[in-house]
Parts: structure tokens; C-alpha cells; sequence
């Protein structure tokens, strides 16, 4: 067979996470994969411990990836999950691995042999003291940071984490923004009283939505003291999401206008019921949640933090303090009074052009490709 004929030699990627659950760092994983072609790659997921089965290894398993599982626990992963892993590099004869996480990226910097590469979904210092402590978090920000030194071609996952890395760490990233599947999230094409009764949502007044974990950096509570002081007993705070706040939130403020729904599967259903969106973060990588909502055509409250500026641009009208709930009451007031659905639609439009997981996954794949010439295993 002659040189111009013969089959290009497929990429081999290793994807490494901790464990395969329903979170936003997977949920970027699975848009990446999904978008890369199988006559050019090769693809695998090795995850380090069990996580979750079900609905999210069904999505993987579906878009005929191998999936290896470890099972490992932390203590036993800190000694024998390097040369483990080491050894299916071998075996498969991995040309490129890609972590996604804490754990992952401390494996990622220590193998040999291939090209190392990771996805920073969040900036250590403001995320790990707040979901750790002050100790552990302290020491996880620097070892993550000095993990981050070791890898090949670490990308961030927003410009914002990227200049946090240069300015704060002096550490070069590329970055590479996180995208969402779109056409999931298209507005609501039926009768909105129809889909809040499948949902056993109330269908007369306005429903404020809030999706994701309910933790001390996602600052739920704020958000309550906010809505609270509206005192308009025909608006709605509706949470979706679990988390180390669920419990105390739920039993002190549940009520038929503020209500928990907890975890839900079709979080998509639950935005499109409702009339506008609130996120009040105090930090984030590149919040898929706030992509989602302004895709289905909410219009969005949001915390003046650097990742939203991004997403939603520094002069938009309804940024608030996430420190102030009085802040955050005013500008409730003012979306509901001048909010209207062309201003939203032109949001919607960007996250088609600038936040798609088909434009994210090609990015990525242009690195992959660059890193095979530029690189020597």
C-alpha cells in the first residue's frame, strides 16, 4: 500500500477524572467527546473512583468510548493509581492524556510518555478555602497550583481563570471557554401554565429560578434575604440542586413561595416554567448553569463576578453586590419592570455563536492536533 493511501493513524486520548458524577466539569467532558470524530480519535475515560452509575455513564457509554473505572479510594489512590494508570497508557498506547480535576491533574503531572493536558474548571485560592477550610483549602490551592506547573498544556476554562493563573501565579494558560449543547436548550415552544403543572409548579405569578448546588460559594442565602424583602406573595424562588446547605435552607425557609425541588433530571423543564433567572456567586470557572438559562431565554440576575462579566458583558443592567442583598432586591425590581424578550433573545443568540459545545470541542481538538506535531512523547 502506498504512503498517500494508507489510513491515517487515529489520536489516542485517555480522559481522567475522580470519579463520573452529575456536575459541570463532567458535563463539559461529555460536550468535548461528543464533538470529536471517531475516524480521527480514539477515545477512553478513566475514572479514579466508583462515582455515580446510571443516566450519567449511560450518556458516555453512548457514544462508544471505553470506559475503565479504577475504583479506587482516595488513600489507595495516593499509592498505586499513577503506576496503574501508567501501565494502561502502555497498553492502549495513549498519545494524549487529559485531566479535569484536582485529583486527576495530580496523576496527569507525574505521567511519562504522553502528552499532558488539563482543563482548569475554577481558581484554587477563592474555590477550595471556601469548600474546604482555611488550612486544607490553603494547602490544595498550592499543590493544585504547583501541579498545574508540571502539566504541558494546561487550558482554562474562561478567560478570567486564565488571567487569575498569570497575574496571581505568574503560570501561562491557554483557555478555552466552556460551551453547552445549544439545541437542549431551546426556548419553551408550548403553553408555559401546561408545563408548570407537570412540574406541580405554581402556574399563576412570576417564578425566580435558581439551579446548582446549594454551597457557601453559590451564597443561596443572599439570594433569599433578597427575595424575601420583595414581599410579593405572588413571585416564586424556586431552588433545584442538592448541597451542603440543602438541609438548613429547606427547613427554615420552605414555603409556598419559596420552595426546594432538590435534584431534578430535566433541569431544562424547570427554566423553561420559569420567568427569570438568579445566580449570586461569589466565584466560578465558566458557570454552565447561567449559559443554560440565557440560552432557553431567561433573563438573568447575576453576582458582578469576573466569569459573568464575561459571559454577559461589564454594562449589563442587572449585575449586582453578592454581598448585598439590597442590591440584589433592587435589581429584581428593575428586571421586572423594563426585562423584555428581544434583549433576552439577543443574549440567547450569543451563546449560540460564543458558548456552542460544538465550537468548544473544536478548540479542543485543534490542540490536540498541534500538540501531536509540537510535542514529543
Amino acid at each position: 500500500m502506498s504512503e498517500q493511501n494508507k489510513p491515517l493513524q487515529k489520536i489516542k486520548i485517555l480522559y481522567l477524572i475522580s470519579a463520573l458524577k452529575k456536575c459541570g466539569p463532567i458535563s463539559v467532558l461529555y460536550n468535548i467527546i461528543k464533538g470529536l470524530d471517531s475516524k480521527t480519535y480514539d477515545i477512553y475515560v478513566l475514572s479514579l473512583s466508583e462515582g455515580e452509575i446510571g443516566s450519567v455513564l449511560n450518556q458516555f457509554e453512548a457514544l462508544q468510548i471505553e470506559f475503565i473505572s479504577l475504583n479506587q479510594s482516595r488513600l489507595k489512590g495516593l499509592l498505586f493509581n499513577k503506576s496503574i494508570v501508567q501501565k494502561i497508557l502502555y497498553d492502549k498506547q495513549i498519545d494524549i492524556v487529559h485531566s479535569n480535576d484536582f485529583r486527576s491533574d495530580m496523576i496527569n503531572a507525574k505521567l511519562n510518555n504522553v502528552i499532558t493536558i488539563n482543563t482548569i474548571h475554577n481558581f484554587p485560592p477563592e474555590d477550595y478555602k471556601n469548600r474546604y477550610g482555611k488550612i486544607m483549602g490553603s494547602w490544595m490551592s498550592i499543590k493544585h497550583k504547583n501541579t498545574i506547573k508540571k502539566i504541558q498544556l494546561p487550558i482554562a476554562c474562561s478567560k478570567t481563570v486564565m488571567n487569575k493563573f498569570a497575574e496571581t501565579y505568574k503560570i501561562k494558560t491557554n483557555f478555552i471557554q466552556n460551551g453547552i449543547a445549544i439545541e437542549n436548550f431551546a426556548p419553551l415552544t408550548k403553553d408555559k401554565n401546561e408545563l408548570r403543572k407537570s412540574l406541580n409548579l405554581p402556574v399563576d405569578g412570576q417564578i425566580f429560578i435558581v439551579s446548582g448546588a446549594l454551597t457557601v460559594l453559590k451564597n443561596p442565602k443572599i439570594i433569599i434575604e433578597a427575595f424575601e424583602l420583595q414581599k410579593n406573595k405572588d413571585s416564586v424562588l424556586l431552588f433545584l440542586g442538592n448541597g451542603e446547605l440543602y438541609d438548613s435552607l429547606s427547613s427554615s425557609y420552605k414555603s409556598k413561595n419559596i420552595l426546594f425541588a432538590g435534584r431534578v433530571d430535566n433541569v431544562k423543564n424547570y427554566l423553561r416554567a420559569s420567568d427569570y433567572y438568579i445566580s449570586a456567586s461569589l466565584t466560578e470557572g465558566l458557570p454552565n448553569s447561567v449559559l443554560e438559562a440565557i440560552s432557553i431565554g431567561l433573563p438573568v440576575i447575576l453576582s458582578k463576578i469576573a466569569p459573568h462579566v464575561e459571559i454577559i458583558g461589564d454594562n449589563y443592567p442587572y449585575l449586582f453586590d453578592p454581598n448585598n442583598s439590597k442590591d440584589l432586591n433592587k435589581k429584581l425590581k428593575l428586571i421586572v419592570q423594563k426585562e423584555n424578550q428581544k434583549f433576552s433573545q439577543q443574549h440567547a443568540l450569543k451563546m449560540k455563536i460564543n458558548f456552542s459545545a460544538h465550537l468548544m470541542s473544536n478548540k479542543y481538538q485543534l490542540v490536540y492536533q498541534s500538540s501531536m506535531n509540537s510535542f514529543k512523547k
